[in-house]
């Protein structure tokens, strides 16, 4: 069995000492403290070690035409508020970073203690980004091998080049949370990009909401030509309804079995 450096009450304790703000403790302790209990839970049942182990964590939000409603009612908003603590468990710095993408994407500043009440009021809403189509590869490019597109102009004039550097490297591994709501249009190149990071310092787990089927997303369990399997996948149909407990469990159940792998 593994032996864990610190206990429940003890990450709950070290998360909490990283929030200087009487009401960010309000606001986060419940979600802490469930987080602690999923980390443990799932470390013992992994052998991993998940509360020492350092990640730059990744959320990509869809911004596809269908999340509309989950932007405008809360429920996006909410669930950023839960991903908080990953940032205080895994990531040196406390911070996630958070790309949009819908036919593309967009880098967003990181997620932290300052900014996350209003999130998607502040920074997603006047990003100056459109809802669109489906595509998951554009988005997975520019976080495993860096990319650039073009931000404003007019009819394909002017405007500036915005480059994304990769954040997949040989330190801390990359850990993704991807959430989506939908197939993506473009399975060819997701495909692509998926096999190369498959021998990358990377893991990628996709959650999908709602009601679709999401084939492709299953499919990817018997994904032939990777070095090893990199991804996980769970559905979960109501963001909103789901307790802290399950959000976090499909968050870094297969994660875990991931670093397990490493070991």
């Amino acid at each position: 069995m593994v032996q864990l450096r610190k206990n429940e009450e003890e990450l709950a304790q070290e998360m909490m000492g990283k929030i200087s703000i009487t009401k960010d403790k309000a606001n986060l302790e419940k979600h802490v403290v469930s987080l602690s209990k999923c980390v443990v839970d799932l470390s013992k049942k992994s052998g991993v070690d998940l509360g020492s182990t350092s990640a730059k964590v990744v959320v990509v939000l869809d911004y596809s035409g269908s999340m509309s409603n989950l932007y405008s009612n809360g429920t996006i908003q909410k669930t950023i508020n839960r991903l908080v603590p990953l940032g205080l468990t895994f990531d040196d710095n406390g911070s996630i970073d958070v790309f949009l993408f819908q036919n593309d994407y967009r880098k967003l500043p990181d997620l932290n203690l300052s900014n996350y009440e209003n999130y998607v009021k502040n920074i997603v809403n006047t990003a100056g980004y459109s809802m669109g189509g489906t595509c998951y590869a554009p988005v997975l490019k520019a976080i495993i091998e860096g990319a650039s597109y073009k931000q404003g102009g007019f009819l394909g004039f002017g405007g500036k080049t915005i480059t994304t550097k990769a954040l997949v490297d040989d330190g801390d591994p990359t850990f993704i949370l991807f959430i989506t709501d939908g197939e993506n249009a473009d399975k060819p190149a997701a495909d692509q990009i998926i096999k190369k990071s498959s021998n990358m310092n990377v893991f990628i787990q996709f959650i999908g909401i709602g009601n679709e089927k999401f084939k492709y997303l299953i499919s990817l369990d018997d994904m032939p030509g990777r070095a090893r399997d990199n991804t996980g996948f769970s559905k979960m149909k109501d963001l909103a309804k789901a307790s802290d407990n399950e959000l976090y469990t499909n968050v870094l159940d297969q994660f875990s079995g991931w670093l397990k792998g490493l070991q």
